[in-house]
């Protein structure tokens, strides 16, 4: 009697030595449903194995809340088709502390926005002492994000970009080399689709976005003053910098259509990338795919379009809060228009180098070309990150290194200065 009692008392601790977590942390992505909520598929376990086993209803209510544990879960640390929201190691550092609390039922059923009625499978093991059930639920991403961030588990965005706000995005559909994707948005209803549901999405998230009637108007009127080397068939990359977009997306879209029977179905896949402007450098790349169904194909454009940003998106606030702690950052492009000789145009680009040195808290010199010097400087100094402040102090600090001749505006955006040598 004295082991069967001793025995009981070991009991419960054995069956909460995972605390709060989930027994099964097993889930799949489905599909992103809209912009704050993702749809997952999570299995849970429950029941206890041995003479002191639950009753079946017992073990079944237990492996439904583990199930919705599970696809909490998922969310949280990430997993196949799905970033993680935590996601460093500073983050799970931060995270140990509040993780039981998060992963309480009651806190989980807060985070839940639906979920099935019925298992989509439900399997007895270990000789039926065990019950381990698979259904859908849909995660309010959001409202995980937003608990974390209340817990200063995960920074802030905000508390980044007080001085400098959220990023200047615009999306292009991707086109061949020296083909103008604003062409193309004008003659394919898919593409400008795609990017009506790529800019709903981002202003819903608060970011700024250039819409595209703006970006022809000014890339027409500053083209003949860009020239980047290496870029010059790259529209996308030279109209998202002529607008001062901070990062721009492209994008491809397809509708496949088949016969089900009768009945005609289609499948819409939307893949995006996002790109640094300054650098044209890959931020993130994501691929979505709607259901296959008899639905209009606008809505599973718009279905696959929303698969695809969830992810890249979380990629590019990380990207953002990290790049903002170097400051601003600018390409400066000196453009030498007037008549220098050799020795002068050494001495003209050894003063854009200590004038950007003086003035920047950060520099990357890209090309120094016969009559071109290009740039990339993050600037530190909050009364210099406006382009009109940036380039009086360029000007300035210039002409103190440079006697025989001075700075003329060219270009002036959040992203790109162009100014010339005269």
């Amino acid at each position: 009697m004295r082991y069967i009692l001793s025995f009981l008392i070991l009991l419960p601790g054995l069956l909460l030595s995972q605390g709060n977590l989930p027994n099964s942390r097993q889930a799949t992505f489905v599909e992103a449903v809209t912009a704050d909520e993702v749809l997952i598929k999570a299995k849970g376990v429950g029941g206890v194995s041995g003479m002191f086993g639950l009753k079946e209803e017992e073990s079944v209510k237990q492996a439904e809340n583990d199930a919705r544990r599970s696809a909490v879960y998922f969310v949280v640390y990430g997993g196949a088709g799905l970033d993680g929201i935590v996601r460093s190691e500073e983050e799970k550092r931060k995270f140990g502390p509040v993780e039981q609390e998060l992963f309480a039922d009651a806190q989980v059923q807060k985070f839940i926005a639906w979920e099935a009625n019925s298992f989509d499978s439900r399997v007895k093991l270990a000789g039926g002492e065990k019950i381990r059930v698979e259904k859908q639920f849909r995660i309010n991403r959001a409202a995980i994000v937003q608990y974390l961030t209340d817990r200063r588990v995960i920074e802030k965005i905000e508390d980044v970009t007080e001085e400098l706000g959220l990023p200047t995005l615009m999306a292009l559909p991707e086109v061949k080399p020296g083909q103008n994707p604003l062409n193309e948005l004008r003659s394919n209803p898919a593409s400008k689709q795609a990017a009506s549901v790529i800019e709903s999405y981002l202003t819903k998230k608060q970011f700024n976005v250039v819409a595209p009637e703006q970006a022809q108007q000014v890339y027409e009127q500053q083209k003949a003053q860009l020239s980047v080397k290496g870029h010059e068939e790259d529209l996308s990359y030279m109209i998202a910098l002529s607008v001062g977009s901070d990062i721009y997306v492209s994008y491809t879209v397809t509708v496949d259509t088949r016969k089900v029977g009768t009945t005609e179905v289609r499948k819409a896949s939307v893949s995006v990338r996002a790109y640094e402007t300054t650098t044209a450098r890959l931020l993130g790349a994501e691929t979505g795919y709607s259901e296959e169904s008899a639905a209009p194909a606008n809505a599973l454009v718009e279905a696959a379009v929303t698969n695809a940003l969830n992810n890249v998106l979380s990629r590019l606030t990380a990207y953002w809060q990290e790049d903002l702690k170097n400051g601003a950052q600018y390409k400066i492009i000196f453009s030498i228009t007037g008549q220098f000789d050799e020795d002068t145009k050494y001495d003209i680009a050894d003063a854009a180098a200590k004038t950007l040195k003086k003035i920047a808290g950060r520099t990357k010199e890209n090309v120094v070309a016969d009559n071109t010097i290009d740039y990339l400087a993050w600037i530190q100094d909050k009364d210099l990150q406006s382009p009109s402040a940036l380039f009086r102090e360029l000007r300035r600090e210039f002409g103190n290194n440079f006697t025989q001749g001075k700075l003329k505006q060219i270009t002036l955006n959040r992203k790109l200065i162009v100014v010339g040598v005269e």
